[in-house]
């Protein structure tokens, strides 16, 4: 009597549909394509002239970004220029990026968390150039600069986010030689 309890109760959640087979969990919030709308870059120190110099760069709207969970793709194919003013040697004018980068990445969170860059593995072919004022400076590899420990423009060393359906935001707090940034990105869903 038992098993025939059992094995019509069995048949009627099958019938009635009342099993639930889980669904797939949906894509972190931070995954996808986004596009750089603003960023700033602010560089506190110390000089030999100054004993509280500040860096500031703005810019660089127009950088692609693609995240998934292991990589971060930076496309620098239509980013606009980030325009710097330096207090630590007195300079200013700006770095144009061209190229593409792709990084490993950790992230943790969904609508808020940590995205952390690593400093090993990168690929791509992404470069800048610097041009004071009329005069242009030097060109490097972004990516051998990453390999060095250094994170320029867009690219974030550990970045606290917070994400939306159409925003992603970003803070990466970090220091280096006796110097302290803070680099603020702001994305829109691309």
């Amino acid at each position: 009597m038992f098993r025939n309890a059992l094995g019509l109760g069995l048949a009627t959640v099958l019938i009635s549909g009342a099993l639930a087979v889980p669904a797939e969990a949906s894509p972190k919030c931070s995954l996808g394509q986004w596009k750089l709308t603003a960023m700033k870059i602010v560089t506190k120190g110390k000089t030999v002239n100054s004993p509280s110099a500040t860096d500031v760069s703005k810019g660089g709207a127009g950088t692609r970004l693609t995240l998934t969970a292991t990589t971060a793709t930076y496309d620098f194919t239509a980013s606009q220029r980030i325009a710097f003013k330096n207090g630590s040697d007195a300079t200013s004018g700006w770095d144009q990026y061209t190229g593409v980068l792709r990084v490993r990445v950790t992230t943790t969170g969904d609508r808020q968390g940590v995205l952390t860059t690593s400093r090993a593995g990168a690929t791509g072919n992404a470069k800048a150039r610097t041009t004071y004022v009329d005069t242009k400076g030097p060109s490097w590899s972004v990516r051998s600069d990453l390999a060095e420990g250094v994170y320029d423009g867009p690219l974030v060393q550990h970045a606290a986010f917070t994400c939306d359906d159409t925003t992603l935001k970003m803070v990466d707090k970090r220091a280096r030689n006796g110097w302290t940034t803070v680099s603020t990105l702001q994305f829109t869903r691309n």
